[in-house]
């Protein structure tokens, strides 16, 4: 039997619980522990732990474990400036009446991320927040703008949920009040506002950052 899907199952497995938080930056495992959960053998988990590592999520240790990596902080600020770049973009061409956006989508992302909030799911929290924040570029049905997107976005959530868990876990889902925020100034079109609001949250976020030692 092939072991391509069981591969495949593994590294979704391995990939869901980096997301969820499960293993944060800095934890040890080992493949024979991966395995033994999975329930698997360590053909398929040492493929699946490969391809994470390629994606920069864990690092193999000789005679150590696999050791689950931190993002870069200076990738993290080019990932926030690259999405922020995006996200004004898609604005400035709604404000000119080029595209229409998808509200419905967005309350909806919204709604979801109020009841992650609520039951205390950090990373259903946190990835709605994206969801809704990529409602404003698939308005200007742009593949390539899309595809940037979600290359980077799982990198970003992993980040986001691992530091929330371990450094800012005193403020949660205080960005419920950004995301109304900003849904409201785009239901009347007040598309610049929006902006600015925008501009300023990734201002604090580097800011809040730099507080908690993450230095460039």
């Amino acid at each position: 039997m092939s072991e391509i899907p069981l591969v495949d199952k593994a590294y979704q497995s391995i990939r869901q619980q980096l997301l969820d938080g499960a293993h944060l930056p800095g934890d040890l495992f080992s493949e024979s522990e991966l395995a033994e959960k999975l329930g698997m053998s360590r053909t398929p988990v040492h493929a699946a732990v490969s391809l994470l590592e390629k994606e920069g999520f864990v690092q193999t240790l000789y005679k150590r474990g696999i050791l689950v990596k931190g993002i870069d902080i200076k990738d993290l600020y080019d990932i926030f400036d690259l999405l922020g770049a995006l996200y004004s973009f898609a604005l400035d061409r709604m404000a000119q009446g080029m595209y229409e956006l998808d509200l419905e989508a967005m309350q909806s992302h919204y709604d979801r991320l109020v009841k992650a909030s609520e039951e205390q799911k950090y990373r259903e929290y946190y990835e709605n927040g994206l969801m809704f924040m990529r409602t404003l570029l698939t308005a200007l049905q742009n593949r390539y703008m899309i595809d940037t997107f979600e290359l980077h976005r799982d990198k970003l959530l992993y980040f986001v949920v691992a530091y929330r868990l371990t450094k800012g876990n005193n403020r949660p889902y205080t960005g419920r009040k950004l995301y109304k925020e900003i849904l409201d100034h785009l239901s009347n079109q007040n598309y610049m506002e929006a902006k600015t609001i925008i501009q300023q949250h990734s201002r604090n976020m580097r800011e809040d950052l730099l507080r908690h030692g993450y230095m460039t």
